[in-house]
C-alpha cells in the first residue's frame, strides 16, 4: 500500500462513499488567485491618495472663525441644566476670573428656556415687541418707555439682556428698582454660558442666536435697542444682521435721550413694525419772485425735530426765473446738515420754458413731480413756499402715520384716507365756505374732511399712485379739462389747478384728508402759512391783463365782500386772522392728551368717533358718506367718464377704471 493510502485509509474510503475527492492544493493556482486581488487594492490605495491629495490641495483658507459660522445648530438651549459657572466644555477648562475675554466655544443658554418654554404666550390681535440691552447702564434709560409701552397694554412686551455681564439676572432687575407687579414686561436672560470670558465675536453670534430663539417663539414684530452711542457696537451689528435676514424692522432709539421718542409707547405692534419702512419725500414748488418765502421754509425743514428717523428728501423746482440771490443760498444749503458730495438728499430742478403754464399743464406738472417706489411705503410730502413748519413736524407726521395708517384698530380708517393735513385752513379751497371745525361744536382732536389742501399736505404713496392712474384716464376721456361735474365745487385762484383734480378723485373714492383740529384749540400749529405778499399761481396769470401787473397779488375771497375796496386795517386784520402761532414745543403731546380724554369717557379711539365732514361741511356717518360717494361717481362716470352707467362693485376695491370707459355707452 502507498504511504498515502496508508495514513488515511479511512478518509480515503469515505471520499470514495460519498462521491466526493477533495481537491488538491497547488501552490501555483494560489498565487495565480491572489494576484487579482492585491491588484485592485493597489489601485484602491492609488485612488484613496489621490483624493487626498485633491483635499488638501483645495481645502479653503479663508473661511472666518467657527464662532461666526453660525446656524440654528449652535445656541442651543439646556433647559435644567446646570449654570453657566459649573458646566465645563469637554477637554477645555475656562477660568472664571479670566479677564482675557478670548473664549469661543459652543454656545448655550440657560436662561432662555425657562422664559421661552416655561412659559405659554397665547396668541392674540396683541403682537410682540422686544427690547435688547447688552450694557448694565443702558437698562434705566431704556426701562422708562419700556415699562410705559406696557401699561398701555396695546402690545406684549419683551426685555432681553445679551451682555457680558455676569450679576445674576433677578439682581439686575431688582438694582433698577424693576417690578413685576408694577411693569408687565416679560424678562429674558439671553446671555451665553460663559458671557463674561466670550469674546466679542462670539457675543455677536450668541445676540443673533438668542433672538433667532426669541423670534421663532414669539413672532417678534419689532426689535427696539440704542445705537452705538451707549449700546455695544457688537449688539447692534448683531441685531441690524438677524433683523435683515429675519424681515424683522430694528428701531434705534436716540443716545440723547428718548423724550423726543416718547410717544413710540403708545403705538401697538401693527404700527411699530412699519416703523423702519416708512420714506417721505418733500416736494416743494417755488413760484417766481418767492425767493425770500422758500429761504424761510428751507430753513424751518433744517431746524426741525428728526431724531430717530431716517431724513427726508427734499426736491426744490424752480422756476425759470431765478433770483441771483436764491441760487447762492442754495449752493452753500446742506440737507443733511453734514452731508457732503453724494450724502445730499436735495435735488433741484429748474424750469427751461419761461412762458406761463396752463392749468392743464401745471397740473401734470405738480402731479409727475413725485411717483413712490413702494407705494405702502414711500410718501410724499408736499409744501408751499409760503409755509413756515414747526420743530416738531416731522415727529407729528411720524406718529399720526403710524397710528391712523397702520394701526391695527385703525384698518378700515386707512381705506379711507387720502392724507394728512399740516395745514388748518379757516377756508375750503373753494373760499367760500367755512372750515368744519368749531370749538364750541367740535370736540374731536381730528377731523376727517373731504377737501384736499396743497399748503402743508402729506399725501400717501398708494393714493398718489392711483392720483397718476385717474389723472392719465381723465386726459383721455376730457383732453382740456372742460367736462365738469356740477356737484364739485369751483375752487378759488387761490389753490394750484391740480387741487380739482384731487377733490374729484376723493368725492368719487370715498377719500378724506385728516386735518388736526386740537391746535385750534391748544393756538398753535403744525405750520404756518405767511400771506404777507400773495401770488396767484402761474397757470392764472395768463388771464391778468398786461397793464395792469398788480392784479397777480390779489387778496383772498374769504374776506370782505369783492365789490369793497380792501382797507390796510382789512389786510392787517385778515394777516392776523390767517397766520397761526407755529407751535416751538412736542405737537404729539397735546394731541395724547387729547385722545386719552376720549379713552377716560369710555370711548375706543377709532374711525368710530372721528368726525366725517363732506366738502360743503355737512356731517355724515360712513353709511351717509359712501352714498354720498356713489352719487357723485355715477355723476361723474356719465358726465366725463363717457360711460351710459356706473358699476359701483369696482369702486369698492379701489378701480378708478370704474370711472371711466374706453368706447362711448359701454360701462368701465
Amino acid at each position: 500500500m502507498a504511504a498515502r493510502s496508508r495514513i488515511l485509509p479511512e478518509g480515503r474510503d469515505h471520499d470514495k462513499k460519498d462521491g466526493f475527492a477533495p481537491r488538491r492544493s497547488n501552490p501555483r493556482s494560489f498565487l495565480t488567485r491572489s494576484i487579482p486581488f492585491r491588484r485592485r487594492r493597489v489601485i484602491l490605495v492609488l485612488v484613496a491618495v489621490w483624493l487626498l491629495y485633491l483635499f488638501f490641495k483645495n481645502m479653503p483658507t479663508d473661511l472666518p472663525p467657527a464662532s461666526q459660522r453660525y446656524d440654528r445648530r449652535y445656541g442651543r438651549l439646556h433647559p435644567g441644566l446646570p449654570g453657566p459657572s459649573a458646566w465645563q466644555p469637554e477637554g477645555q477648562h475656562v477660568d472664571a476670573d479670566d479677564p482675557s475675554q478670548s473664549y469661543e466655544g459652543p454656545i448655550r443658554f440657560y436662561g432662555l428656556p425657562e422664559t421661552l418654554r416655561g412659559k405659554m404666550y397665547a396668541p392674540g390681535s396683541k403682537g410682540h415687541v422686544l427690547f435688547a440691552v447688552s450694557k448694565l447702564e443702558s437698562i434705566p434709560r431704556i426701562i422708562p418707555i419700556a415699562c410705559s409701552m406696557a401699561q398701555h397694554n396695546r402690545t406684549r412686551v419683551h426685555f432681553a439682556f445679551m451682555g457680558r455681564h455676569s450679576a445674576e439676572w433677578e439682581e439686575i432687575q431688582k438694582t433698577n428698582g424693576i417690578s413685576e407687579n408694577e411693569c408687565e414686561i416679560n424678562w429674558h436672560d439671553a446671555r451665553p454660558d460663559f458671557s463674561a470670558q466670550s469674546s466679542e465675536k462670539r457675543l455677536g453670534v450668541s445676540a443673533g442666536a438668542s433672538l433667532g430663539h426669541i423670534h421663532s417663539t414669539l413672532q417678534l414684530q419689532a426689535i427696539l435697542a440704542g445705537n452705538t452711542d451707549y449700546e455695544d457696537e457688537w449688539l447692534v451689528e448683531a441685531l441690524r444682521d438677524k433683523t435683515n435676514s429675519l424681515g424683522l424692522p430694528l428701531i434705534n432709539l436716540p443716545a440723547g435721550g428718548i423724550g423726543a421718542l416718547s410717544w413710540i409707547s403708545n403705538l401697538d405692534a401693527s404700527s411699530l413694525a412699519h416703523i423702519s419702512k416708512i420714506h417721505i419725500d418733500v416736494v416743494v414748488q417755488a413760484e417766481p419772485e418767492t425767493s425770500a418765502s422758500l429761504i424761510r421754509l428751507l430753513r424751518s425743514i433744517k431746524n426741525a425735530d428728526y431724531t430717530g428717523w431716517t431724513i427726508p428728501r427734499i426736491t426744490v423746482e424752480l422756476s425759470a426765473d431765478i433770483d441771483p440771490f436764491l441760487i447762492k443760498y442754495l449752493s452753500n444749503f446742506r440737507w443733511p446738515a453734514d452731508a457732503t458730495g453724494s450724502e445730499s438728499k436735495l435735488t433741484i430742478r429748474h424750469r427751461v420754458d419761461a412762458s406761463f403754464l396752463s392749468s392743464e399743464q401745471a397740473a401734470l406738472r405738480t402731479i409727475e413731480s413725485f411717483y413712490p417706489l413702494v407705494a405702502e411705503e414711500s410718501h410724499v410730502l408736499l409744501l408751499s413756499p409760503r409755509a413756515e413748519l414747526s420743530p416738531g413736524y416731522f415727529q407729528f407726521l411720524m406718529y399720526t402715520i403710524l397710528e391712523y395708517r397702520y394701526g391695527a384698530s385703525h384698518t378700515d380708517l386707512s381705506e379711507r384716507l387720502v392724507g394728512i393735513s399740516l395745514d388748518l385752513p379757516a377756508y375750503a379751497p373753494d373760499m367760500q365756505t367755512k372750515a368744519p371745525w368749531d370749538p364750541e361744536t367740535l370736540s374731536e382732536p381730528l377731523v376727517l374732511w373731504q377737501a384736499p389742501s396743497s399748503n402743508a399736505a402729506l399725501y400717501f404713496g398708494d393714493r398718489w399712485v392711483e392720483l397718476h392712474a385717474f389723472l392719465s384716464r381723465r386726459i383721455l376721456a376730457d383732453p382740456r379739462f372742460t367736462k365738469k361735474v356740477t356737484s364739485t365745487p369751483r375752487l378759488a385762484h387761490e389753490y394750484p389747478a391740480w387741487l380739482y383734480n384731487v377733490l374729484e378723485m376723493m368725492q368719487s373714492r370715498n377719500y378724506y384728508m385728516m386735518y388736526p383740529a386740537f391746535t385750534l384749540k391748544e393756538g398753535f400749529s403744525p405750520v404756518t402759512m405767511h400771506h404777507e405778499l400773495y401770488r396767484l399761481p402761474e397757470e392764472y396769470m395768463t388771464d391778468i391783463r398786461e397793464d395792469d401787473k398788480t392784479l397777480k397779488y390779489q387778496k383772498p375771497t374769504g374776506g370782505p365782500a369783492d365789490d369793497q375796496p380792501l382797507t390796510a386795517a382789512d389786510e392787517i386784520g385778515r394777516l392776523m386772522q390767517k397766520e397761526q402761532h407755529v407751535s416751538t414745543d412736542s405737537i404729539v403731546a397735546p394731541l395724547l392728551a387729547a385722545t386719552s380724554v376720549e379713552q377716560q369717557r369710555g370711548d375706543v379711539v377709532d374711525e368710530s368717533n372721528i368726525p366725517v365732514i363732506l366738502f360743503g361741511g355737512k356731517r355724515v356717518d360712513w353709511a351717509g358718506s359712501r352714498a354720498a360717494s356713489w352719487r357723485f361717481a355715477e355723476d361723474f362716470a356719465q358726465s366725463v367718464g363717457g360711460c351710459a352707467q356706473y358699476d359701483a362693485t369696482k369702486k369698492e376695491n379701489g378701480d378708478v377704471e370704474s370711472l371711466f370707459c374706453t368706447e362711448p355707452g359701454k360701462a368701465g
